[in-house]
């Protein structure tokens, strides 16, 4: 369980119950915010400026950091030929016309993109506002548009600083990119879910920015210690391959941190907050990013194709012939809603 998140898919962060535990569970906290946001911050909406100024988000700006992401255009490219194209070729010729009504459904700004927005414009998979040609956005058919945001959520990971940000996201299908539906045909590149139920208690409703930040330097040490714990938990569970001998030893995990989900759920209680509940934590395990070199390396098109073809190899090859090494966080998280306690 890595000790920063970096949410997305979204600009502005949720004002929820579930993204409240994400602030109370990890050390810190980012959000993909383009540079003119910045300059415009009541865009964010008050209470994601009151999280930024509580020191509890971090924006993290694109193109500080994309422009050392030598390959970030083709890598994507690659994987979404392999994933929507016939092998290795990139999409059937009359697919932009095909699709061409779902190109309103989903926009993303020119700064995620770079140059990626132009190539996916002459694929059809992306158009620039009809009405305004010096709009910053690009309307992305909604697919191209969900694996995308994954695809940045997990480069942008590798790259603020020193500390490394794993994606976080609140729907379940947002990780989808990630997990192959079908096996891969090497099972040292398995990539799957792992789900630990009723593990992450935090109030059932939004807290305000200064209670968070003061509950979070209270009772620092319990709960890191109790992330450390659960992080120890998912390497083993990763390490095994039997899905019966996972399930059998999901159970046994809840059991193991029974004592540190109390103590966690008693300090909460003490600040009187009406009504606790337990989240699932469900995790992108198997296959590190830096375990697919091998696979890229012999120049396979990331070892599968179509339904089997997992997101991790390309955030890997993004960073081929840069000057970032990338580090074997897990791929991802979603913290979701779980069972209440009274």
């Amino acid at each position: 369980m890595s000790s920063n998140a970096l949410y997305y898919p979204y600009i502005q962060v949720p004002e929820s119950p579930w993204f409240t535990r994400v602030l109370l569970y990890w050390d810190r906290v980012g959000a993909i915010v383009p540079n003119d946001y910045i300059e415009d911050p009541d865009r964010l909406g008050s209470y994601m400026v009151s999280l930024v100024r509580e020191n509890l988000v971090e924006q993290v700006i694109p193109g500080m950091h994309l422009w050392r992401v030598s390959n970030f255009a083709n890598a994507f490219l690659e994987y979404t030929d392999a994933k929507y194209g016939s092998f290795g070729e990139p999409y059937i010729s009359d697919w932009a016309a095909v699709h061409a009504g779902n190109l309103g459904g989903s926009s993303i700004h020119m700064e995620k993109l770079l140059d990626l927005g132009a190539k996916l414009c002459e694929r059809g998979m992306a158009r620039r506002d009809d009405n305004d040609e010096y709009s910053p956005w690009f309307k992305i058919e909604p697919r191209i548009a969900d694996d995308f945001m994954a695809y940045l959520a997990g480069v942008l990971g590798q790259m603020p600083g020193d500390a490394r940000f794993s994606p976080i996201t609140n729907r379940r299908t947002n990780l989808d990119p990630y997990v192959p539906e079908l096996p891969p045909p090497d099972p040292k590149y398995d990539v799957r879910l792992v789900l630990l139920e009723n593990i992450l208690p935090a109030p059932a409703g939004s807290l305000e920015a200064a209670q968070l930040r003061d509950f979070k330097q209270q009772y620092e040490e319990p709960l890191r210690r109790f992330r450390k714990e659960v992080e120890e938990e998912i390497s083993e569970l990763a390490s095994i391959g039997d899905a019966k001998l996972q399930k059998m030893r999901l159970e046994d995990v809840t059991a193991s941190l029974r004592e540190t989900i109390n103590e966690v759920t008693a300090r909460m209680g003490e600040k009187n907050w009406p009504q606790l509940n337990f989240g699932t934590l469900c995790t992108v395990v198997g296959s590190g990013m830096t375990a697919w070199k091998a696979v890229l390396d012999q120049d396979w098109r990331f070892g599968v194709t179509g339904a089997a073809l997992s997101l991790a190899p390309a955030v890997y090859s993004a960073f081929r012939g840069s000057d970032v090494s990338v580090c074997d966080e897990p791929l991802a998280y979603a913290a979701l809603a779980g069972k209440h306690l009274q």
